[in-house]
């Protein structure tokens, strides 16, 4: 053997071979980034569709983004205290403040508006929607509340009663002289009227019984104020 040979690759591979395997696996990645695209893709249509017939439309990533927040955070919601008594003043303060939230209006809706607000009792938190500086990235700014009570567009009126208005009538009718009020606060189209009819309607109800229940066992019944 001369000194001078020029020895051959011992892979066997030309460089022509090396550049035709770079290719085709560029070329098989490139196929494996499409298909986990075009996954993506048909997901995201489906979570649109699921959102939408939930009647919470809009931006898929932000509602993505706070349905996670409330799964990691669910557990920290407290329950209501119910039928605690008034005149006790380590148990109900003197102002009692109550948020109830409402769902999402039509015309929320049609503009694509997403439900952006989470009830953990007694915090209310809102999630407003932002991009990073390079226009592109998505976060959530979360702001909390927190209240005596607040209750999510799931509760019924009955336990918002129960909670915050009932108590109020007890203390009426212990013949002290007790007084209250109830006032409801918020824009046109927020559910006043809604919530406040209704509680109207069980107040009622609850005041005659009570009246009616104390005639019939009290010999000296104290009359509400």
């Amino acid at each position: 053997m001369f000194s001078g040979q020029r020895r051959k690759p011992s892979s066997g591979l030309t460089n022509k071979d090396q550049t035709r395997l770079r290719i085709e696996k560029m070329e098989a990645e490139r196929r494996e980034r499409r298909l986990v695209m075009e996954k993506r893709k048909i997901q995201r249509a489906a979570e649109a569709k699921a959102n939408l017939k939930a009647g919470n439309p809009g931006d898929i990533d932000f509602i993505g983004m706070i349905r996670k927040w409330r799964e990691e955070r669910a557990h920290k919601a407290q329950p209501h205290r119910s039928n605690a008594s008034i005149d006790d003043s380590h148990c109900q303060p003197a102002l009692c403040i109550c948020v109830r939230k409402r769902p999402l209006s039509d015309k929320e809706r049609e503009k694509l508006d997403h439900d952006s607000v989470t009830v953990l009792n007694p915090t209310v938190w809102v999630h407003s929607a932002k991009l990073r500086v390079d226009g592109i990235t998505k976060y959530l700014d979360h702001n909390s509340f927190q209240l005596d009570h607040v209750f999510d567009e799931t509760c019924n009126t009955r336990q918002l009663y129960e909670s915050a208005s009932r108590p109020l009538l007890e203390f009426c009718c212990q013949g002290t002289g007790g007084r209250a009020t109830i006032f409801a606060y918020g824009q046109t189209g927020s559910g006043k009227t809604f919530t406040m009819s209704e509680i109207q309607n069980l107040l009622v109800q609850d005041l005659f019984a009570l009246l009616s229940e104390e005639l019939m066992e009290d010999d000296d019944p104290k009359f509400c104020t």
